[in-house]
């Protein structure tokens, strides 16, 4: 026997007089998707309706994508440019001629000779008969759903377009329910079933309604609605670990501000005025304000006669007022370090780290991006040697699940110093996940021979691109698509 809503359904479909999409019944019948679903594949079972479930994929312009859909790719605007005018690469001063710059460049649409930008036979072909992506762009506009005969014709645009962000690709199922003979027969008797129960409720318990009654036949074969469990985002469950194995070392968690003088970013530990990381091409540096003033004078004395008498050359206070955005969280350490009295009562050795933001203007690839989170350690002790700074990174790093190996290297506040690499099992490589070694004395000012201070700042992403076979590249971790925080797996 039928339940009422199920008659309801059936009843609707016949006089739809063929099949209809679930939306459209849900919609008619006034019930949610998930209620008709669930029903509908009961009557599927019952042999009442007959379901045909399909799918299709549509291409969602993004805003950049709409942007270039009528005025053109930016190397097709910069094609048309260089067509009117000869154009040097300095004249190039808006964002979307740089763009057009980079992409003409790598698909051989033109050259650059002598600082002049020159269009090549291919980029004279795309000028006049077009680019296969704008194409493709513009005919997504105004038709988004991709057939099989279009994605196969259209792949390697497709691939480009997705691949620059230009469109995004979504996946839609549809489900059509119709109705079978037996259907149609019930339907046309016209009543509602009455001698079947399809739920207990006190008043049908209370009054024994229930007797002489045929109940429903559970039906454990039917699919139900797909739960969706809220999740933390994997990047805050790694730095949510990260401060979890520190804790458990008894290290106490400290803090600071992203935006800080350049000299608590470089001076202070040591890094030379004329050093290659302070370029533009390296540290991003405020317009406004451009110089920051630094309170602590008694810090700027002592740093200042530490790098005149190291490196030989006139230390400037408005090079070290410079505003930056910091690029590294041993900043946050280093400032730490100077307010160390505030510890009145510590006993050594001194257990602190921090994990934040950080910002460097880096080419962007698989492994680089030019905003990422850094995880920052110092521990003070005595007679703390490079085989203690090991010991501890091992087991920061085990209790995260990654296997880690050290090579010598040279930092310019640390002597000795060191690179820690983590093992990728799915690429089969050691990536360079963190930087360590012993501060110098010129950085602590600790005159103690005996007292030592460990340091080490590591790249957070990079962790999760180590540990999540999942994540290709780190950019991954900024997708804003809830479809794929939803699909990630809890590691």
């Amino acid at each position: 026997m039928l339940s009422p809503l199920e008659f309801r359904i059936i009843s609707q479909l016949q006089k739809a007089k063929g099949g209809i999409s679930a939306e459209q019944l849900a919609s008619e019948l006034q019930i949610s998707k998930d209620t008709l679903y669930s029903t509908a594949e009961n009557l599927s079972v019952l042999g009442y309706v007959e379901l045909k479930k399909s799918s299709s994929k549509e291409a969602q312009i993004t805003d950049e994508g709409k942007s270039y859909a009528n005025a053109g790719l930016p190397e097709t605007q910069l094609l048309r440019k260089i067509s009117r005018k000869s154009m040097k690469v300095q004249e190039l001063s808006d964002p979307v001629s740089r763009i057009g710059l980079q992409w003409g460049k790598s698909n051989g649409l033109l050259t650059i000779d002598g600082g002049m930008l020159n269009i090549t036979a291919k980029g004279k072909e795309a000028l006049s008969g077009g680019i296969a992506e704008e194409k493709v762009l513009t005919e997504l506009g105004s038709s988004p759903q991709i057939s099989g005969q279009f994605e196969s014709k259209h792949k390697r645009e497709l691939e480009n377009l997705l691949k620059r962000k230009l469109i995004t690709i979504k996946e839609r199922s549809s489900l059509e329910i119709s109705l079978t003979a037996t259907g149609s027969e019930a339907a046309s008797k016209g009543h509602l079933p009455s001698s079947q129960i399809n739920s207990l409720n006190r008043s049908i318990i209370a009054s024994k309604g229930w007797k002489g009654k045929e109940f429903e036949k559970y039906n454990v074969n039917l699919e139900v609605a797909k739960e969706i469990p809220a999740k933390a985002h994997p990047l805050r469950r790694m730095i949510n670990q990260i401060k979890g194995s520190y804790v458990s070392m008894g290290f106490k968690e400290i803090s600071g501000p992203i935006v800080i003088p350049a000299f608590w970013n470089f001076d202070t530990l040591f890094t030379p005025q004329d050093h290659p990381a302070r370029e533009t091409q390296d540290t991003f540096y405020l317009s406004n304000p451009q110089l920051l003033e630094i309170t602590n004078k008694g810090v700027v004395a002592k740093v200042k006669a530490a790098h005149e008498e190291a490196w030989h050359s006139e230390w400037v206070e408005n090079i070290a007022k410079q505003g930056v955005l910091r690029t590294q969280m041993t900043s946050v350490s280093i400032q730490e370090l100077y307010n160390i009295a505030k510890y009145k009562e510590y006993k050594l050795p001194l257990k602190l780290f921090s994990t934040g933001r950080v910002f460097r203007n880096e080419n962007i690839d698989y492994k680089h991006l030019t905003d990422f989170y850094q995880s920052d350690g110092i521990i003070i002790g005595e007679n703390l040697t490079m085989a203690n700074l090991f010991d501890t990174l091992t087991k920061i790093y085990g209790a995260i699940g990654i296997k880690i190996k050290f090579k010598p290297a040279y930092f310019p506040f640390v002597e000795p110093g060191a690179e820690v690499y983590g093992y990728h099992e799915q690429r089969k490589e050691w990536l360079e996940i963190a930087g360590c070694g012993i501060l110098r004395r010129e950085i602590t000012g600790i005159a103690r021979k005996s007292v030592t201070v460990l340091a080490w700042g590591s790249s957070v992403e990079r962790l999760l691109l180590i540990k999540d076979p999942e994540i290709e590249r780190l950019s991954d971790l900024y997708n804003n698509g809830v479809g794929w925080l939803r699909s990630k797996r809890l590691v």
